[in-house]
């Protein structure tokens, strides 16, 4: 649903996004993460029609983003911008009837639109507030209504959860959550690493204007695990499992409290078998065994070369 082959924009001095090649299939959730700078939103922005690119190609449905094809491209995307304008003195009703007015939606269609995207973002109840009394958490979902107003294929959404406090965040994820029940291709740009591991079906990594990774959280964080880290749960002595553990080639560390033991292993996983059954053999009651992910900020910090 969302494509670019090589998609550069060079604004010199090495700023700008290079050679950008991606793909998002139709109804999934995509997580487009990078630092500050990273190039995030010039993408969005040439990906929407709002710039142009140095070179390359970008396409929506598979028809290619061009000035000529803008009005098809407008009517395929939901564009929701970190910051927006708004009309202060207007109600939120006569806000989403402007928008509604603007996307040239006939004034028969527009109550029953407005109504339907208000309940899609749980937010009907503001129907009658003055926009310029909102907090910011309820901003953002009067933004996210007006994006849905015409019935958009192709979400993209620029930081989303940026400002909302815990709660807001929740209630967010939950409603980019259901619009993809709806059919909705979502692409999420954000720093916020926990909420897109829980969300997306794919990520890519920028950093400095290049895609330095890209694929599932799981086939990401795999990838770069260059240490196991194991999880038992030891049903016999601890203490005697631990030194067994200790004693073991390719072993870096252990660590135990009560019944659990957790073993950093930097061999291979033909060597995790032979740990398992030297521990039985030993007389070790292995009561379970499992192996912990590695999560979506440190596959990022990996990539990128940064620090905690």
């Amino acid at each position: 649903m969302i494509r670019t082959d090589s998609l550069t924009r060079d604004f010199g001095n090495n700023r700008g996004v290079f050679d950008l090649s991606l793909s998002v299939p139709g109804g999934e959730i995509f997580g487009f993460i990078g630092p500050n700078g990273s190039g995030k939103t010039t993408t969005i922005r040439m990906l929407c029609g709002l710039l142009r690119p140095t070179a390359g190609t970008s396409y929506i449905n598979n028809i290619e983003v061009t000035p000529r094809n803008l009005p098809q491209i407008k009517k395929l995307i939901g564009y929701m911008p970190d910051a927006f304008g708004v009309y202060e003195q207007m109600s939120v009703w006569e806000y989403l009837d402007f928008f509604c007015a603007a996307y040239r939606i006939p004034g028969r269609k527009r109550k029953p639109r407005i109504d339907e995207v208000l309940e899609l973002t749980e937010a009907a109840y503001m129907l009658d507030y003055q926009m310029g009394s909102l907090s910011h958490g309820m901003n953002k979902r009067i933004a996210l209504a007006r994006t849905l107003l015409h019935d958009p294929e192709v979400l993209i959404m620029d930081e989303p959860a940026n400002g909302l406090d815990p709660n807001g965040r929740i209630e967010m994820r939950r409603m980019i959550m259901r619009l993809r029940e709806h059919g909705k291709t979502i692409m999420l740009s954000s720093h916020i690493l926990p909420e897109l591991s829980s969300v997306c079906d794919r990520v890519g990594i920028l950093e400095k204007g290049r895609l330095v990774t890209q694929g599932t959280v799981k086939q990401i964080t795999s990838s770069l695990h260059e240490k196991i880290v194991l999880a038992y749960q030891i049903g016999s002595d601890r203490q005697v499992a631990a030194a067994l553990c200790k004693a073991f080639p390719n072993v870096e560390s252990v660590a135990s409290a009560g019944n659990e033991m957790r073993v950093v292993f930097a061999g291979t996983r033909d060597h995790i078998a032979e740990l398992n059954r030297m521990l039985v053999e030993k007389g070790v009651r292995l009561m379970a065994v499992h192996e912990e992910e590695a999560d979506l900020e440190e596959a990022f910090l990996r990539v990128t070369g940064r620090k905690a």
